[in-house]
């Protein structure tokens, strides 16, 4: 029995597209006896409203009609949203001879699915072909089949991506889709394994494409490669941005350069997501920007070899507060409005040239509101807003492990957002080290605060957690990123503004 496993990119909420690209793979599996596709190949996954429109899902229902008539030469294994009355299910469905039939129906909806779906039956065994198969679209927990096949949506997370190295000691079939979803990242990684839970044949991460094999056949099992966990939040971050550019039809890049950190790693990603000549920096000193700032601003773009220009925003807070305020008040809305001036002059960039503004703070800045609303919270996406300060500075170092791309001086020099003089970010907030311990341990992991006193004496641990909480009012107006971790401020980490 030769089984192609498909490896897919669905578009969201475009069933058109979807099953073009879906006859193509079933036209390209000639000497297959069996095709598998993924969860939700026909809609794309996190389709929201979507599927509550009726004109959608019937848009669903006649393409489904086409593709269960070319089960007549193979077997289709896909997965669709079925409306059964009045009720929704993400199930997987059998197309053979023509005809569909229904083997399971998820039953661990996350919060955002239950919303629209109703809980099935997780998992069935099904005889196929003289083989007892279980088919599941839940996590597996313990099994005894011929054949496994595995159809749970996993979304990319980092503190599992070493445990998704290993499977079950079954014959496993995974396939998983690869794309990004609204803020979710989906991998792939699909494969085959033997009955000891070896991998036979891997499709690779962060690429559409088909995997064959034969069960008639003996394979030898894979050595999987050594897992960096900052590589392989590179690579997410890269396809996770690359993948959102295509699909909302960007082919540039803006982004403003302050010769800090956070900037400098945006940049470094995007580079390598559409390429350094589609990336375009712009550096926009004040009176308080060293000429470090600016000069390796310059150094960034020259080793990225993208393009990056100036553009002094002195003579417009003059005019400014000369125009406007009357008189110089060197507070915090002076602050304030040099971040919004660069906002303006990044968002006229991106109107002008149609170019996508990325917004370049982490999830340390997300968490606390150490940010500017209309000013650094500008843009259309933001990479890096699931991503910790510490760690920001680990991944920045892994991407200049094979020379330098972001300057020494960038990754040494204290953080600072330079709005005023001598400005460190210390001086409004904990060490970063300390800050993103009590983020981890309040709302990742959910200690009590008398707990975290514990693990973290002598530090300000409740002045953080209300820093944080008061700051929500921010993160629901802040633009869209990628969660990578199990407790994201991107779309898990929800508190009311008042």
């Amino acid at each position: 029995m030769k089984t192609t496993l498909i490896q897919f990119n669905p578009k969201t909420a475009d069933i058109d597209e979807n099953t073009e690209k879906i006859k193509s793979f079933i036209q390209k599996a000639k000497d297959s006896d069996l095709v598998i596709f993924p969860a939700l190949s026909f809609t794309g996954i996190n389709c929201c409203d979507y599927f509550t429109k009726p004109d959608f899902l019937a848009k669903q229902s006649t393409a489904i009609d086409e593709i269960r008539e070319m089960s007549v030469d193979k077997d289709i294994i896909i997965g669709i949203a079925e409306k059964d009355g009045k009720n929704m299910y993400i199930s997987v469905a059998l197309m053979t001879d023509g005809i569909m039939k229904i083997l399971c129906r998820k039953k661990d909806l996350t919060e955002q699915e239950a919303k629209y779906f109703n809980a099935g039956n997780g998992s069935v065994n099904y005889e196929y072909r003289g083989r007892l198969m279980t088919v599941t679209l839940d996590k597996v927990k313990e099994c005894k089949t011929d054949i496994l096949l595995n159809m749970t949506l996993e979304n990319f997370q980092t503190d599992t991506i070493l445990k998704r190295q290993k499977c079950g000691e079954y014959q496993e079939i995974r396939v998983n889709p690869v794309c990004l979803s609204g803020s979710y990242l989906y991998d792939g990684r699909s494969y085959f394994s033997n009955k000891k839970g070896e991998k036979t044949v891997v499709a690779p991460a962060y690429e559409e494409c088909a995997i064959s094999y034969d069960f008639d056949k003996t394979y030898e099992s894979v050595e999987m490669p050594e897992i960096n966990v900052y590589d392989e939040t590179i690579g997410a971050l890269v396809f996770g941005l690359k993948d959102f550019c295509a699909k909302t039809g960007f082919k540039k890049i803006v982004l403003g350069l302050s010769g800090g950190i956070d900037s400098a790693l945006t940049a470094a990603l995007a580079c390598k997501a559409i390429g350094s000549e589609n990336v375009v920096g712009i550096t926009m000193p004040s009176d308080y920007s060293s000429s470090g700032s600016v000069d390796d601003s310059f150094e960034l773009a020259k080793n990225l070899k993208m393009e990056c220009f100036k553009v002094p925003i002195k003579s417009m807070f003059n005019c400014f507060v000369e125009d406007v305020q009357k008189q110089k008040y060197n507070d915090l809305a002076e602050e304030n409005l040099q971040s919004r001036l660069r906002g303006l002059i990044l968002m006229n960039y991106s109107n002008r040239h149609s170019a996508l503004l990325l917004a370049t703070g982490n999830k340390s800045e997300v968490a606390t509101g150490y940010c500017t609303l209309y000013g650094d919270t500008c843009g259309g996406f933001c990479l890096l807003s699931d991503i910790y300060k510490t760690d920001v500075y680990k991944i920045a170092e892994r991407i200049n492990k094979d020379g330098i791309l972001i300057p020494t001086n960038t990754i040494i020099k204290p953080p600072s957002a330079e709005l005023r003089p001598g400005q460190k970010d210390t001086d409004s907030l904990p060490e970063y080290d300390v800050l993103d311990k009590v983020i981890k341990l309040y709302f990742e992991e959910n200690l009590e605060v008398e707990e975290i006193k514990y693990l973290c004496p002598d530090k300000p641990v409740e002045q953080i957690i209300k820093t944080i909480l008061r700051a929500e009012f921010k993160r629901k107006q802040m633009t869209s990123g990628i969660k990578l971790s199990d407790k994201s401020f991107v779309c898990d980490i929800d508190f009311p503004t008042i």
